[in-house]
C-alpha cells in the first residue's frame, strides 16, 4: 500500500511538470546604435561590428545590440543631441559636425601637429578626456564610451601634382570641418565643403581639383581611380566618439556595465586605433598598386608651410583662451603623442 502510495505521488509530481511549462528565458537587453555610416563602411564591418559581437558574446546574449545605420535616427548634425535625448542608446559621430560643441576636442583638427597615426590620435583624445574637466565637459549628457580618430588626412589631387605651395594656389579642394577650411585659406586654395557622397562626382566632373581625405578613404570611395596624386601634408585629422544616453547607462545592470567598460575605454581606444592604422597601410599599398604617386615636399617648402601655419594654431588656441577654456594645455598635450 506504501509503496502504491510514491508510485501515486510520483506519478502526479511527473504530470504536474508535464502539464507546468518552465519559465521562458529572460529576453534580451535591447540597445540601439546610431550610426552616420552604412553597413558596408569599414568602420562598421572591422570596428563596430565586432565591438557589439563581443559585447553580445560576453553577455551571453543578455544584451542585442542593433545598429541603425546611414542617418535612420538622426541626421549627423544632430547624432550627439539624439543620444542626450534617448532617441538613440549609443551612437558614433564626428565632432565636427557639430559646429562650436566640441572646440576642445577639434584642436585634433589644427595642422602641423606632427601626429603620425590614428592609435596616437585616439590615445591624445583619451588622455585629454579623462584628464582635463573642461575637456570632460564637452560631453556633457552622455556616458563616453570612447573616443577615436582616423589617421592624418593628406590632399589627393586629380590632374595637377602638387609639389610645391605655388601649385596649390587657387585649386578647389574638398575639406571637412571648420579648421581646415581656415588651413586650406592659409596655404591658398580654396575650401570646398560638401556632403562626403557627392565627392566622387565633383572629383570627375572636375568641380573641384582635389581632396583632403586618408588612405582608407581615397581607395574605399574608390578616388583612386580618378585621383593620381596625393601630397604628403600634415593637414588635419577627424576626431570620433562613442557615446551612450547617461539614463540608459545608469539603468544597466551591473554585469552588463562591467562587460561594456571592460569592451570601452582603454581597451577601445588601442583597439580601434590599431585597425585604422591597419586598414590605412593596407589602403596605401592598394593606392601604389593602381600608380598613384606619393610626393613629399622639400624640407625648405615644409618649413613655408610650417611658418605659414604657425599662426592658424596660435588664433585658434588664443580664441580658447579668451572663451576660458585650458587652450594652450590640450594643445601640448596632444602634441606629446606626436612622438
Amino acid at each position: 500500500m506504501k509503496k502504491r502510495c510514491f508510485h501515486m505521488i510520483g506519478l502526479l509530481v511527473l504530470i504536474g511538470a508535464l502539464l507546468c511549462p518552465s519559465p521562458a528565458p529572460a529576453a534580451p537587453l535591447e540597445l540601439s546604435l546610431s550610426l552616420i555610416i552604412p553597413s558596408r563602411h569599414n568602420r562598421y564591418v572591422h570596428v563596430l561590428e565586432p565591438w557589439v559581437k563581443m559585447i553580445e558574446e560576453k553577455t551571453k546574449g543578455n544584451v542585442k545590440i542593433t545598429p541603425y545605420f546611414a542617418n535612420s535616427l538622426a541626421p549627423t548634425n544632430q547624432m550627439f543631441e539624439s543620444t542626450v535625448s534617448g532617441l538613440a542608446d549609443i551612437s558614433e559621430g564626428l565632432t565636427y559636425a557639430n559646429p562650436g560643441r566640441f572646440p576642445l576636442t577639434e584642436t585634433l583638427m589644427l595642422p602641423e601637429l606632427g601626429i603620425k597615426s590614428a592609435l596616437s590620435a585616439s590615445k591624445g583624445l583619451w588622455h585629454l578626456y579623462k584628464t582635463i574637466p573642461e575637456f570632460q565637459a564637452e560631453y556633457k549628457g552622455v556616458k563616453v564610451l570612447w573616443l577615436h580618430a582616423a589617421p592624418p588626412l593628406k590632399l589627393t589631387t586629380t590632374k595637377k601634382p602638387v609639389r610645391n605651395l605655388d601649385d596649390l594656389k587657387n585649386m578647389k579642394i574638398w575639406v571637412t570641418g571648420s579648421v581646415p577650411v581656415v588651413t586650406g585659406k592659409a596655404l591658398g586654395f580654396s575650401p570646398v565643403p560638401m556632403a562626403p557622397g557627392d565627392v566622387y562626382l565633383a572629383l570627375e566632373k572636375g568641380v573641384i581639383d582635389g581632396a583632403i581625405a586618408d588612405n582608407e578613404i581615397f581607395v574605399s570611395r574608390k578616388f583612386v581611380d580618378i585621383s593620381k596624386y596625393f601630397t604628403e601634408l600634415d593637414i588635419t585629422q577627424v576626431a570620433f566618439y562613442v557615446v551612450m544616453n547617461q539614463q540608459k547607462w545608469d539603468s544597466l545592470p551591473p554585469e552588463v556595465k562591467k562587460v561594456l567598460e571592460e569592451l570601452s575605454g582603454d581597451w577601445a581606444v588601442e583597439f580601434s586605433g590599431k585597425i585604422r592604422d591597419k586598414e590605412e597601410k593596407e589602403a596605401e599599398e592598394a593606392a601604389k598598386a593602381k600608380g598613384t604617386t606619393y610626393i613629399q615636399f622639400s624640407d625648405a617648402e615644409k618649413d613655408k608651410v610650417s611658418k605659414i601655419l604657425a599662426p592658424v594654431k596660435e588664433k585658434y588656441v588664443s580664441d580658447l583662451e579668451a572663451k576660458g577654456l585650458p587652450g594652450k594645455k590640450v594643445l601640448q598635450e596632444l602634441t606629446k603623442f606626436a612622438k
